[in-house]
């Protein structure tokens, strides 16, 4: 083992200082052989497990490498949102050359030219049309002075429309956006919808691509790079001249974004006790919040898209730091034999803790032991992990119990996110402020998960699951008894059910690593990530194409859908306070 008398002497210096918690039962094990004391260890897991837990594993580094791994959440949420002030449409009605002569404030010209359409929502008001204009002779009556003063004719409203080739924007909200300088408007209107469904599609590829290179390369290496990815891409949109650059440099944002928060995610896991897991797992998603509430703040003072890009990306640039504040993880550096770079790290966490790293020999015994299993899998190759991740997946639904609880699992990821991020966009539906309704959906986010560390610990995994999309379901088809002029009533109803949906987002996660085997449940939970993102891409079409067709279509698609995951956990079986299934064996031998 390289590096060992280096180790050694590490490890003397840290166990001659004094551990005033130190046990009588533990020193009396410090007597016995370490191929005895830890004949129990059959992992890599539990080995780092007892080294962590003699440095201290719930201790004050804990909390700083929370904190450290955690802020990373507010800029990648900047990017999560945008769309929704990059990407807004503002008010808008066809351009007319012939007319561009007229400015009067006595008299809007849209009255003659521009078709009005009642609201199709079925309230009181209406507008003017976006996509078409009355199709007469404006050079003729330009030319015969008709329109320079009034009386103006009395122009029939019964002739025929045309297509609008060009666009003027209401500027009264949005000094500009994508939408107006590249008109992704009427038959185009699609495209606007697609900037958030690529920059999602960017999220997957980004988790599935850079969290294999961080198992490679290490957490620290890959959140570098991601970093620094991050912050030159997402700068380069700001400064990006055509629509195809636009999506293709949000995608990579997107990457990024996921190579930077997922890394730190696993390493924040990988240091922290079994105690604390969940309760730090839950928080790190607040952060993630706060970047929700202090977007459209953001927004609202800066209304040009360019510098509101500009602004959420340069503020990036804090992520740098990562490189003097962030370590790497201890456990893949002993995984990966850097004894000596792990060791550093352990110290430096024993010292904040107030712990010690154990006696020399039985360091030396947990490192190999933990070597052992690291060589094990390292050993296997690319294309044995492709043929190993196909037969996963097989696994997941060959049998009735195991098809049943990821079909189920996989249908709440697919739902719960396509209803996140629906509430979120949704603001224009109901005639709500965009700027209230992303921060209402990321003020209500930290309640939501501290309710459910509570209420999984008093009812556990299915009744929250079904109760919570429930719940989120019936606040969203609520949204069809309200008019859409109650506009207060309806972000009520709208951020209720991202209360409840942020709680079951939550829940989701924790269920699908318990529902399936140790072997294939890195195979489940990604899959379920892959549906989650197919639910955010579809998520923007259902609010921008369904919502022109009535305001309260995306919100009842949202309802039903939720409270169909909500009704289909009930098959699903429980899982707290019993063991995890080792094998399909087990979970076929199960009830459900």
């Amino acid at each position: 083992m390289s590096g060992d008398s280096a180790n050694e002497t590490k490890v003397e210096m840290t166990q001659n200082e004094s551990d005033p918690n130190q046990t009588e039962v533990t020193k009396s094990l410090l007597l016995k052989d370490p191929k005895e004391k830890y004949a129990h260890i059959s992992s890599s897991s539990e080995a780092f497990e007892v080294i962590l837990q003699s440095v201290g594993w719930n201790g004050r580094w804990q909390w700083q490498m929370f904190f450290i791994t955690s802020f990373c959440g507010v800029f990648t949420a900047f990017h999560n949102l945008a769309a929704a002030f990059l990407a807004a449409t503002p008010d808008h009605w066809c351009h007319i050359s012939e007319l561009d002569k007229f400015n009067s404030s006595s008299f809007d010209y849209r009255n003659i030219s521009i078709p009005w359409i009642t609201d199709p929502d079925g309230g009181s008001e209406g507008k003017y049309s976006s996509c078409e204009y009355y199709d007469r002779d404006w050079e003729g009556l330009v030319s015969s002075g008709a329109l320079d003063s009034p009386p103006f004719p009395d122009l029939p409203d019964n002739v025929s429309t045309k297509g609008c080739e060009d666009w003027t924007f209401d500027h009264s909200i949005y000094k500009s956006t994508v939408v107006e300088e590249w008109e992704l408007v009427c038959n185009e209107k699609y495209l606007m919808s697609t900037v958030q469904s690529t920059y999602m599609a960017g999220v997957l590829i980004g988790a599935l691509a850079l969290s294999e290179l961080s198992d490679k390369f290490g957490r620290r290496t890959i959140s570098l790079w991601s970093a620094l990815g991050f912050l030159l891409s997402s700068v380069a949109v700001s400064f990006t001249t055509h629509y195809v650059a636009f999506i293709v440099l949000r995608f990579f944002v997107a990457a990024f974004g996921s190579g930077l928060f997922l890394p730190c995610f696993v390493l924040l896991m990988e240091v922290v006790g079994p105690e604390a897991r969940t309760i730090m797992g839950m928080l790190f998603q607040a952060f993630f919040s706060v970047g929700f509430m202090l977007l459209p703040f953001i927004a609202y003072f800066v209304r040009e898209w360019r510098n509101l890009q500009l602004c959420i990306s340069v503020s990036s640039a804090l992520l740098l730091l990562y490189y003097w504040i962030l370590p790497e993880s201890p456990r893949w550096l002993i995984l990966q034999g850097r004894y000596d770079e792990a060791i550093k790290v352990l110290s430096a966490a024993a010292k904040t803790n107030g712990g010690c790293l154990p006696e020399t020999e039985d360091m030396n015994y947990l490192l190999g032991k933990m070597k052992t299993a690291g060589d094990k899998k390292e050993t296997q190759s690319v294309f044995s992990k492709v043929i190993g991740a196909c037969r996963g997946f097989m696994t997941l639904l060959r049998t009735p119990n195991m098809r049943r609880r990821c079909l189920i699992i996989f249908f709440a990821w697919f739902v719960v996110s396509m209803v996140y991020y629906g509430l979120t966009f949704s603001g224009g539906n109901i005639n709500a402020s965009i700027y209230l309704m992303v921060f209402f959906s990321g003020a209500v986010e930290i309640p939501s998960y501290l309710l459910v560390v509570w209420t999984l610990k008093v009812y556990g995994r299915r009744l929250n699951l079904c109760a919570l999309f429930i719940i989120c379901g019936a606040a969203c088809l609520l949204i069809l008894a309200v008019p859409k002029e109650q506009v207060w009533l309806n972000i009520t109803l709208a951020t209720v059910g991202k209360f409840f949906n942020s709680s079951a987002f939550a829940v989701a996660y924790i269920f699908s690593a318990e529902l399936v085997p140790t072997g294939v449940r890195n195979i489940s939970v990604g899959t379920s990530s892959m549906c989650a993102r197919i639910g955010s891409g579809i998520a923007p079409f259902i609010v921008d194409l369904m919502g022109d067709l009535h305001y309260t279509l995306p919100s009842t698609v949202f309802g039903l859908l939720s409270v169909s995951a909500g009704l289909l956990a009930l098959l699903l079986p429980e899982t707290s306070k019993i063991r995890l299934p080792e094998t399909v064996a087990e979970v076929e031998a199960l009830p459900r």
